[in-house]
């Protein structure tokens, strides 16, 4: 049987640039450019798929005239193809490390909180290692560095997994516990004066809200579902804090921020508004890829970032 023996890849001779080309197709949903991209020609390309797709039995892509998709068997021949791919990339890297000629780099991701104080504190540790060391450090939402990570293009990330079955594709270890999230004004802002405010009366000012695909933003506009209202469109989607702190100083705006974020912004001059608003928004951790070796570097990485995850995120259980 095709799968029985332990290197089935060798037996078939199963070529390198196969793998490549499945993940080329994948990360440009056309097989021409697949082509392009690896220099060669777009027959010589269908005939190497059509081989990979003989060889395992199965198809890997469907066909549409706007491009190509994998397939569910697809999916997991690319998703194997990208970790043999990293890997064996990460042999010239580990060689020079060992003859201690290695340039070292990593790529980081982070969502906004732990990427004001936690994740600076661990850089600053890692390059007191690594003095050598070039680190990429990306600030997106969890959706966006997770499809990154799931690439290869980031090593590991601090953020929030999501609730559906591509989490088992990730290593998770928790960092920090549920935390909340506050409606923030600008001191003296004439909504402080008041008791109570109807959730009506929210659609009708301008928010200031996470950019498109964040978690956050899913979570704030859910509030306003689960009260039967649509969820506000005067909208500035931004993760940019001294846009942020301009526009709460300088006009009536309201945003949804984190205590953290609240803090770094202008804590002095911004106000939370009454409990009832606040939320709790999902706790985040470190993620790496599930059964990929990490490099020395980011293995290094990963552990400082445990450490000063856990001891500035104590646990509300106190275990």
């Amino acid at each position: 049987m095709l799968y029985s023996p332990s290197h089935w890849f060798l037996k078939y001779r199963l070529k390198l640039r196969s793998l490549a080309l499945v993940v080329a197709m994948d990360d440009h949903s056309n097989l021409q450019r697949a082509a392009d991209v690896l220099g060669m020609t777009q027959p010589a390309a269908s005939k190497m798929l059509k081989e990979l797709e003989d060889l395992l039995e199965v198809p890997l892509f469907n066909r549409f005239p706007r491009g190509v998709e994998a397939t569910a068997m697809g999916a997991v021949v690319i998703d194997h193809a990208r970790i043999v791919l990293s890997e064996l990339n990460q042999i010239p890297e580990d060689i020079s490390a060992i003859k201690g000629k290695a340039e070292t780099r990593i790529s980081v991701g982070s969502i906004k909180t732990p990427a004001l104080s936690m994740v600076p504190r661990a850089l600053v540790e890692f390059q007191s290692k690594f003095t050598n060391a070039k680190v990429n450090l990306m600030v997106d939402s969890s959706p966006a560095l997770l499809t990154k990570l799931k690439q290869g293009e980031l090593d590991i990330v601090v953020g929030r997994l999501p609730a559906d079955a591509s989490a088992e594709a990730f290593d998770y270890e928790e960092l920090a516990e549920s935390q909340s999230v506050n409606v923030v004004v600008r001191k003296g802002h004439p909504w402080l004066r008041r008791k109570n405010i109807e959730w009506s009366e929210l659609l009708n000012v301008m928010w200031i809200i996470p950019p498109q695909g964040s978690m956050l933003k899913l979570q704030f506009e859910s509030l306003f579902v689960q009260q039967k209202l649509m969820p506000p469109q005067n909208l500035v989607e931004t993760h940019d804090l001294d846009t942020i702190r301009r526009l709460l100083s300088q006009t009536s705006m309201v945003a949804v921020l984190s205590d953290e974020v609240a803090q770094a912004c202008d804590a002095v001059h911004l106000q939370s508004m009454p409990n009832s608003l606040s939320f709790k928004m999902q706790g985040f951790g470190l993620i790496s890829p599930k059964g990929k070796r990490l490099s020395h570097a980011a293995q290094e990485m990963s552990k400082i970032l445990s450490q000063i995850g856990h001891a500035h995120y104590p646990s509300n259980s106190g275990g």
